[in-house]
């Protein structure tokens, strides 16, 4: 029984050989007319399926590789962009600053904020000039939007500014439009309040807010904000005034100290 099947096996292991034999030998003896529509029919149903998918591989590999160089130029691009687009900021701000160091008597010592100051008390930020710039305490610190504060710890190398928006920053203002004077502090939120400012004076809202000069830290003529609100106080001999800074303090970058008699 063993012997039929071992025979069984070895004829069915030749009929795939056997198969093929008879067809080379079916194609040799057909007339060329014939091997012609057989070559025809054997490319166009059998073997034209083979080389479009070898050409949909091929397409699919190219469009790939396409598609990886497309995405790594457009990486390229949106880095080159980015760059740009903060060059150009950049550039902007410190135009800026060169028209605004033209308007001022005293030489402005330039820096960059390296950094905020932890404290629950104290609103402030930290720059990279020092003593060894010329920086000393109490020194006014502006940007080209106005005044951001003042010096209160000095290094050799940095400098702790008090922003204007800490409580203890106190600033002797005046209304361009009115000549009405004031003090400037910070009592919350994103305002300021200008105290003490005479009941009877015309300060309305869109006015011009500048530094009074009084006081000897602050030099007249720097920009503070301008007024967004003006009401006469009840039983008072003031108004309330309130003025929006003219500096975004959140987006402070470079800044210059005031360096006076120089």
């Amino acid at each position: 029984m063993l012997s039929s099947l071992s025979n069984y096996l070895k004829q069915r292991q030749l009929i795939p050989v056997i198969t093929v034999f008879c067809i080379c030998v079916l194609f040799i003896i057909l007339p060329s007319g014939f091997k012609l529509i057989f070559s025809e029919f054997f490319v166009s149903t059998i073997y034209y399926p083979f080389t479009e998918l070898d050409r949909f591989l091929a397409d699919v590999t190219l469009a790939k590789s396409n598609n990886i160089e497309l995405n790594q130029r457009l990486i390229r691009l949106s880095m080159n962009m980015a760059r740009y687009t903060e060059d150009h900021y950049e550039n902007t701000r410190l135009r800026r600053m060169l028209d605004f160091d033209l308007q001022l008597p005293y030489r402005l010592v330039p820096a960059e904020v390296i950094g905020l100051k932890p404290g629950m008390t104290v609103r402030s930020i930290v720059i990279n000039a020092g003593t060894n710039k010329g920086v000393s305490y109490n020194m006014p610190v502006v940007s080209a939007d106005g005044i951001v504060g003042k010096t209160i710890e000095v290094s050799e190398n940095s400098a702790v500014v008090q922003l204007l928006i800490d409580n203890n920053c106190k600033v002797s203002a005046i209304d361009q439009n009115t000549r009405a004077m004031g003090i400037i502090r910070w009592q919350g939120g994103k305002l300021l309040e200008m105290g003490d400012v005479p009941i009877e004076s015309g300060i309305a809202v869109g006015d011009t807010i500048v530094s009074s000069g009084l006081g000897g830290i602050f030099p007249p003529g720097l920009l503070v904000g301008s007024v967004v609100y003006a009401q006469n106080r009840e039983a008072t001999l003031f108004k309330d005034v309130m003025v929006k800074p003219s500096v975004d303090f959140g987006t402070l970058e470079e800044v210059f100290v005031v360096v006076y008699g120089e």
